[in-house]
């Protein structure tokens, strides 16, 4: 049986009479009574599929180390803890793992914020959506540097968007921040046969209104679940990945897409993926992806 692990979250109080930090208010989510749909933080401790794919290992911690940085902002809602899917070298298994506990959180109508993990997390993702919601019509959209569309003959961090798409065409696939730097002629040629919707970094910036289209396209799906893979933002912001790349989003453009992920109305889940705090500088990529889980936060209305 998959171990789940608990973490007890720590931080500064400004005033003992009032809870107005995470780790004042986030409660075990197995205390939750039934009631209106609530944020439920959800951790993948896995880089086995990073190792595959011949990355640099860390993200395994990333699930603790991005909570210690996100327990002390400032936040008074409901918010729970579901704890860490804890990894194995069996990836399969461990992501059907997570998506066991994903399904669980959507049944009992609450909104998953997974921490993962190498990016082979979205695919446990995906196979919770895909349990809740067995009949629908489901796109997923990706902040990325790259496609993760590689043929393997075993599940890495880089094939899962592949598995999907060839599995169940009944998932469509959006992408925002490619990087020619980061992708072969194969991978897009292999998109463009899988009918992948794509923006490339560049023309996210000389053209703002692609990334409108990605948005409102988005708007005919019964569901919408979201990913960030932290190595789409440049390495002066966030060093601490599997394969970092200098050129990326900056801090201000990904919490601006953060910002516009939380009004997305038929989203029903989102992770933030490849965070490795061995890897990292200063904490500065753990500190980044608490701010932008932050920012997701105190963004949606549903959780407000």
């Amino acid at each position: 049986m998959t171990e789940i692990k608990k973490q007890k979250l720590e931080g500064r109080i400004d005033n003992p009479d009032v809870k107005e930090r995470i780790h004042q208010v986030i409660e075990d989510y197995e205390e939750k009574q039934p009631g209106s749909a609530a944020p439920v933080l959800l951790g993948f401790s896995s880089d086995e599929g990073v190792k595959r794919n011949k990355g640099h290992a860390g993200a395994a911690e990333g699930p603790f180390k991005v909570r210690e940085k996100l327990a002390g902002l400032p936040y008074t809602e409901e918010i729970y803890d579901y704890g860490t899917v804890m990894g194995t070298e069996d990836l399969e298994t461990s992501q059907h793992a997570l998506g066991s506990a994903a399904a669980e959180i959507l049944g009992n109508g609450d909104f998953p914020l997974i921490i993962g993990g190498g990016h082979e997390t979205l695919y446990g993702h995906y196979l919770g959506v895909r349990e809740a919601y067995p009949d629908a019509k489901i796109a997923v959209l990706n902040f990325d540097a790259h496609f993760d569309l590689r043929i393997e003959n075993q599940a890495t961090s880089g094939t899962m968007f592949y598995q999907i798409l060839t599995q169940d065409t009944d998932v469509d696939y959006y992408v925002l921040g490619i990087q020619e730097s980061g992708n072969t002629g194969t991978l897009f040629d292999t998109a463009d046969a899988l009918n992948v919707n794509y923006a490339k970094l560049g023309e996210m910036r000389s053209s703002p209104k692609v990334t409108g289209y990605m948005f409102k396209a988005l708007e005919s799906y019964d569901f919408v679940f979201a990913t960030l893979c932290m190595d789409s933002i440049a390495t002066a912001y966030a060093p601490g990945v599997s394969m970092s790349l200098p050129n990326g989003f900056t801090s201000m453009e990904i919490h601006d897409l953060i910002e516009r992920l939380a009004g997305v109305e038929n989203l029903a889940s989102f992770d933030i993926s490849e965070t490795a705090p061995p890897l990292d500088q200063g904490d500065r990529t753990s500190a980044l992806a608490a701010s932008l889980l932050h920012k997701f936060l105190i963004t949606k209305d549903a959780f407000r």
